[in-house]
Order: C-alpha cells, then structure tokens, then sequence
C-alpha cells in the first residue's frame, strides 16, 4: 500500500518538478498533494494554508534560494524536512545550508539517494515530533503541578534530611513577609521557632515512616494555631546517588479552633440557658426561682456576686442576692431615684465596666472594692419598653464581660422578666379568680332569691288569677240585675220622674256599664294570662266577625252619626272566634270614642303573601324588633286594619298603649263625643288585644299622628 506524502516544491523548473515527483512516485509514494513556489511569498502562503510532509528545494532560481526558504520556514515555526536537490552545489555551500538547518542535499543527476533520504527524514521528522509532545506534556505537567503546588492552603515546607528548607509553595508568602528568600537554605526549627525549640521536638530530620502532632501547637514567630505531619520523600541526586528529604505539611487550624472556641462557648450558653429555663417553674416562689438561678449563673459563668433588684415605684428594691458581702447588700438594699444607678436602669439598656466606680451608690462602691469585684455587669429586667428591675452579676477574676456575656446575661434577663410578670399576671388573677367567686356565690344566692320570688310571683299571680275570675264570675250576676232594674225603671216602668231623678238612674246606669265591661276586661285578661291557654281555632270570615261587632255599637254609632265601613277579603282565617270577636270588638269602640260625632271608621281586610311582609317591617319593629324573623314559618298572612278620623295618638305614648292599666294622657283624650263614651276607660282594652295576637302567634302595631285619627293593625297567619 503506498505511503501519502503531500510535497511542497520550492523550484524555478516545471521539469525538474515533475521529474522529483515521478522518483517520488516510483519510490512507493502516493502524492495527494504536491505545489511549486518559486518566491518567499508564495513560500509564505503555502505554508499557511497547508501542512506539508516535506520541503523539496532547489540551492539556487533566479529570484530565490534555499537559504531564503530556510529563513522562511524557520520564520512559520514548522518542522519540516527540508532537503536540498540542486544542479550543481559546492560542499562549502552545502555544509552551510546544513547548518542553516537543511536535512539534507541531493544533487538532480543522482535521484537515486531521493527515496532513502525521504523516508529517513519522514521518520526522523516524525520522532522530533513525539519528542516535542512528549516534552511540551512534561513542561504543562510540572506547570500544573507547580500551580496546584502553590495552590494547596495549607503550608508545605520541603527538606533535606538535615532540615534545611530547600523548597516551598506560594502560601509561605501568607505567612513570611519575605517570602521564599527569607526561609530558602535555613533551618525549619529556627524558621518557626527561632531560637526557642521546644522540649517535645516538633521537626524530626530522621524518618523512615510519616508522622504527625497529634496536638494543635503555637509557633512564636507566627500568628494562630497549626497542625503539623511530615512524610520521608527518596529521590535519585544528580550523581545518581538516592538522597532523602521530607515533605512538611504545616495546616492553619486556627479558624478551625475559632470554630471549636465558639462551639464550646455556644454550648455553654445553651446547656445555661437550659439550666436556667428549668429552674423557672412555676411551681416554686418567685424568691426560690430567683436564688436558683442566681445558683445557676454562678456555676456556670463562674460569676462571683450576683443581685436581683425590683422597681418598686420610683426606687429599686433587692430581691434576692449571692455571694455578696453583709455591707454590700445593707448599701444596696434600697436604691433611691436620685441615684446614677437607677437612673441607668431606667433608661432600659445594659452597662457595664471593671472595678467599681462612680455609678455606683457612694456606700455600696466602697463595700464592692472590699469584696475584690474587678469587672461587673448590670442588665435591665424589661418586657418591651417597660422595665422591671434590673439582675447585676460580677466577679473578683481577671476576667471581662464581653458583648456575648452581655448577649447571653440579657437573654437570662428576658426570661426572668416574663417569669416575674407572669407570677404577677398570677397573683392578679388569683385575686381577680378570688373576686369572681365571691361575686359567683352571691349570684347564686340573688338567683336562688329570684327564683323562690318568681316561684312566689307565680302562685301570687294564679292566686290573683284565680280571684279575678272568682270575683268577675260573682259580680256579672248582680251587675247583670242591676243594670236590667235600672233600665227597666228608666224606659218601660211609666214612672214619673223627677229631672233630678231621671240624672240619678241614668248615671247609675251608665256605671253599672262601665262596671260590666271592666269585669269583661278582667276576665279576658285571665283567661289570656292562664297558662295553658290555646285558642280553640277554627276557618273564619274577619270581615263577618267585624259586621257581628259593628252590629253591636249600632245605636251609639247612630246617636253619633258616625260612619263606619266594613270591605275587604272574606277569605276565612283559622282563629278563636271569641277572641278575634272581642279584639274586632275593642278596637272598633277605641275607634268610636275617639272620633268625633260625624266622623269616620274603617274596616278593611287582605291576604298577605311572605314576601309582602317586608314592606311593613320599618313599622313594625317598632313594637316587635325581631319582625319578620320572630314570626312562625307561613305563606300567607292576613291583615285586618281599624282606621278611624279621630284624635289620634301623640307618638311618645304609641307603644306604651298596649300596657294595662294605661291610659293616653288626660280626659280630653276621651271626650271625643258628647253624647257617649265620654270617661276614661280601664286601660285594657288594648293590652287584652295585644294578648289574643300573642295566642294566635300574630303581630298588633298603630300608625297615628295627633290630630290625624289612627290605623290599627292585626297580622294574623292563615297556616
């Protein structure tokens, strides 16, 4: 199988080139490329636009040579074989060219080294390359290894096996402002640890295995904490003798302690605030919780002296103390509000300082230098910006509080303030708990007291009951003899009469009628007022029930000349006939005696369906205020209404009218006509027709104006 060659052709001849690529080709070579050039620029060109296997070259053409094309190859950076076939070439000329870099130099009437030279210096060019690779890998391998070398964080220090440094990485500069200079050729020990080696050898110089301090260790000459380990390193010298080293890797653990340190600090101010949380409970006193967490403090931020204090009013009390002198605590017992101290505390924040000086009381800073206090801190009790009194702690050590102390004794503060409100929350609402049963016992006794008087009302009220319709049921037989006798006298006896006479028997006439229908009144009220009394309901015609009670004022109504009016829906409503007869009955004669003679009355009467019943709300609720809602569940309604032109109704005594025993205002009220109907009356008429609306699960209202006359209505459902 022929071998590829692409052949770039520096030659002023057409045949001497095409009699190169014939020898080529005979030589077992395939040419998949090959150019001629006879200028450096097209030199230039081609070998920038191609990649040739070989350079063909004659010595000498009349614009260009083979040391120009020389120059130019060595000018692109390629390596390629460059072999001189010339003419004619004298042996000084082409030990230059060989010099030059020519890889070799044929002459053209002997082509038969051509084949040999090419494959030997394919071969040759092939090997440079490899080598090139190879050494371009180890030059980028020990760049790389270099960089990750002064890459690494950590210190790495290497030695003989005497310890002097003869190799370090970047990161000694971190750490030795003069960097590599300052500790190449020197001693390791006396780098890290000047003149001062420790007693336990931190470098050894003899290894055969690697080691490490288990210890963290400080270096005088260095900042933080380290950890070392060393490991034996064997290398071939440049005599070809092994010599020994060893690799030091010195590691910065410094923030690493930092992080332990404050791991350690930060468990000690959980595990303390445990402790304190647990000593909060509830169950104990406030003065036995306050000595245990002051036990607490001391024993676990090795606190010396310690103090509660309470605002009481103005000034500051002790509560609870440890570790403090008798004088001390006699000087500190009661803080007054003129005091730096109080008036520190007050401000709500926490302060400090070491020894103690002018903020304290002038008797309690002498007491506190005889105690040895060398720093101390006092710390607000507050909940919000209410402050509650104030927790001082201090200590006879060399020692300071910082600002984590101060973090950590305000968190301790916090808790105790809310443990302190919260005993006080307690204590009020012990007493308010205290007061609330008192208040609940004497409740109790008022209910038991409302109930025997309600138990009393109720008999009282079934006895008076019962005595009304005993008394009414007595007096309705001799009213009703009376009032016969009396009118038998009066208009079918033929007895002449005196004027005087005839005055007398009418006015005893009249009040055995008012008699009479105040005994009526009394024994409809208790019939209403009895309990267990139903309606006895059956289908009736209202409007037939207003004819039956227009029929029996006829001969006042006449007397009068008062026009009464009777229209509307006969649609029958399941009522007590009784009952709608005597409430029909009460507000037609309300309805006459309060209309002047020659006035008006009507009585209309319609069905109502559910949803019409909003538009009487706004007069309702005057007298129901539940309205419609206090209603039973019915469809249809009907409404009955009495409207007369009469006096009317002044509108301060429109709800109070249907109380008993209420009359509106004076007599003038009453004297409408002046014929009949001109007293006062009982006062129930309108109350027993506020009951009969409240058996038959009905409303009664009254629109009126004074002046104007008056509309009585009744709602009656019809389900």
């Amino acid at each position: 199988m022929k071998k590829e060659l692409k052949v770039l052709m520096v030659e002023d001849s057409l045949e001497d080139s095409l009699l190169l690529q014939r020898e080529l080709t005979r030589g077992g070579y395939q040419l998949v490329k090959q150019h001629r050039v006879e200028t450096a620029g097209d030199l230039r060109r081609a070998l920038q636009e191609e990649k040739w296997d070989i350079i063909l070259s004659d010595y000498r053409m009349p614009s260009f040579d083979a040391p120009g094309a020389l120059e130019v190859l060595h000018e692109s950076g390629q390596d390629i074989p460059f072999i001189i076939v010339s003419g004619k070439i004298g042996e000084d000329l082409a030990v230059a060219a060989m010099k030059s870099g020519a890889n070799d130099y044929l002459m053209k009437g002997n082509l038969a080294r051509l084949h040999p030279a090419v494959e030997r210096e394919l071969r040759e060019a092939e090997v440079r390359r490899r080598h090139k690779v190879t050494q371009e890998a180890v030059r980028r391998g020990k760049a790389e290894w270099e960089a990750v070398f002064d890459a690494v964080s950590d210190l790495i220090v290497i030695t003989d096996a005497d310890g002097i440094i003869s190799r370090c990485n970047g990161r000694v500069n971190n750490y030795f402002p003069g960097g590599y200079e300052a500790i190449i050729g020197r001693r390791i020990d006396e780098v890290f640890f000047g003149g001062e080696q420790p007693e336990g050898q931190v470098f050894r110089f003899v290894h055969s295995m690697q080691s490490e301090v288990d210890e963290d260790i400080t270096f005088p000459n260095l900042q933080g904490w380290f950890n070392v380990a060393s490991y034996p390193m064997r290398f071939e010298g440049s005599e070809g003798v092994d010599r020994t080293g060893i690799v030091f890797i010195i590691k910065d653990i410094t923030k690493r302690r930092q992080v332990e340190e404050e791991k350690r600090t930060s468990d000690r101010e959980l595990l303390t605030l445990y402790a304190v949380a647990f000593r909060l409970q509830y169950g104990q006193g406030l003065d036995k919780v306050m000595g245990d967490l002051l036990f607490q403090l001391h024993n676990m931020l090795q606190m010396e002296f310690s103090c509660i204090h309470f605002c009481e009013g103005p000034r500051l009390m002790i509560r609870a103390s440890l570790g403090i002198s008798p004088a001390f605590e006699k000087a500190i017992t009661l803080i007054p509000k003129a005091a730096e101290w109080n008036q520190l505390v007050q401000i709500g924040r926490p302060f400090r300082g070491e020894h103690p000086d002018e903020r304290f009381p002038p008797k309690a800073r002498a007491a506190a230098v005889d105690m040895g206090v060398h720093s101390w801190c006092a710390v607000p009790l507050k909940i919000g910006p209410e402050v509650m009194g104030v927790m001082t702690v201090g200590t006879c050590s060399e020692r300071t509080f910082s600002e984590r102390d101060v973090f950590l004794l305000s968190s301790i503060a916090g808790q105790l303030a809310v443990l302190i409100e919260n005993y006080n929350l307690y204590d009020r609402m012990k007493e308010k708990a205290e007061e609330l049963f008192r208040s609940k016992e004497e409740l109790r006794e008022n209910l038991q007291q409302v109930k025997r008087a309600n138990e009393e009302l109720g008999r009282l009220n079934t006895v008076k009951n019962n005595f009304i319709g005993i008394a009414s049921h007595e007096l309705k037989t001799p009213i009703t003899s009376i009032m016969g006798g009396v009118e038998f006298l009066l208009k079918y006896s033929g007895i002449q009469m005196t004027p005087e006479q005839h005055n007398i028997f009418v006015s005893v006439y009249e009040g055995t009628v008012q008699l009479r229908k105040l005994v009526e009144d009394l024994l409809s009220i208790s019939r209403l007022e009895t309990l267990g009394t139903l309606p006895v309901k059956k289908p009736s015609s209202l409007i037939r029930l207003c004819r039956e009670a227009h029929d029996l004022f006829a001969l006042p109504l006449s007397e009068r000349r008062i026009s009464v009016r009777i229209t509307g829906d006969e649609a029958e409503v399941p009522v007590d006939e009784g009952f709608a007869l005597l409430a029909v009955k009460n507000l037609l004669e309300n309805a006459i005696k309060f209309t002047p003679d020659g006035g008006d009355v009507l009585l209309n009467g319609r069905v109502l369906k559910k949803d019409d019943l909003g538009t009487l709300t706004k007069k309702v609720r005057h007298f129901y205020h539940g309205f419609p809602k206090n209603l039973q569940p019915a469809e249809r309604w009907y409404l009955l209404q009495v409207k007369d032109s009469g006096i009317g109704i002044p509108h301060e005594e429109l709800v109070r009218i249907f109380d008993k025993f209420y009359g509106v205002g004076d007599i003038g009220h009453h004297s409408s006509g002046v014929t009949a109907f001109m007293s006062k009356g009982s006062g129930l008429g309108l109350s027993i027709v506020h009951g009969i609306m409240d058996v038959h699960k009905g409303v009664v209202w009254v629109e009126s104006k004074e002046g104007q006359g008056s509309t009585f209505s009744l709602l009656f459902p019809m389900e």
